[in-house]
């Protein structure tokens, strides 16, 4: 997409791209400005590779929540079906209040 500018001396240009933009900088502030912008750009650079990995982070991070609620979610409904039968079975309640306690534990702990 193309954006249209204004310039001070009354001028419109249009810019269709980096390049366009680098050009019109080198023509009005000299080639030192186009190289440290570019320099700068190119800065910019790394920290969209380091912000994508971040983000990538925390995708994994949320797949993992994801995992371990619906875990958790499984086993309390295990629990409240076992307190809803008339003769409570404790040893298989204990063994789910035993994996939700593994689950937990290993969570804070990691």
């Amino acid at each position: 997409m193309a954006n249209v500018m204004q310039l001070p001396d009354s001028r419109i240009e249009t810019i269709f791209g980096e390049r366009d933009f680098l050009d019109l900088l080198e023509t009005y502030m000299g080639s030192e400005a186009r190289r440290w912008l570019e320099d700068w750009l190119g800065e910019n650079d790394d920290m969209s590779d380091y912000i994508d990995d971040l983000e990538k982070e925390s995708e994994g991070l949320r797949a993992r929540h994801r995992e371990v609620m619906e875990s958790l979610r499984k086993q309390s409904e295990t629990i409240a079906a076992l307190i809803r039968e008339k003769d409570i079975d404790r040893t298989a309640l204990s063994a789910a209040a035993g994996i939700i306690g593994s689950i937990t534990w290993r969570e804070i702990n990691a």
